[in-house]
């Protein structure tokens, strides 16, 4: 009896199992491009020049910005703002 249902289980699971596996995931689309060629490679070679694309896949790393402020001024800046109740740098904590 125990052998009748283990069969017919695993029959049922193999007959699940195929019909599931018709069906590709995930679907395919057709792609269609509006651009040529040399239209693509043009703005692949602009994407570089303006560092947009750094090597092949990577994405491009966050440009640091350089201060215009003396380290001097900054720190006049802070005890300013530290006067008015401003530059609460520790985050209330």
């Amino acid at each position: 009896m125990n052998i009748k249902k283990i069969a017919g289980g695993l029959l049922f699971l193999s007959i699940v199992g195929s019909a599931m596996a018709e069906e590709a995931y995930p679907p395919e689309t057709q792609i269609v491009s509006h651009k040529t060629r040399a239209e693509v490679i043009e703005e692949l070679k602009q994407a570089r020049a303006n560092g947009e694309i750094i090597n092949n896949d990577l994405y491009p790393v966050e440009v640091q910005h350089k201060s215009t402020a003396t380290r001097q001024a900054v720190i006049e800046e802070l005890k300013q703002a530290r006067q008015h109740g401003g530059a609460d740098v520790n985050g209330g904590a």
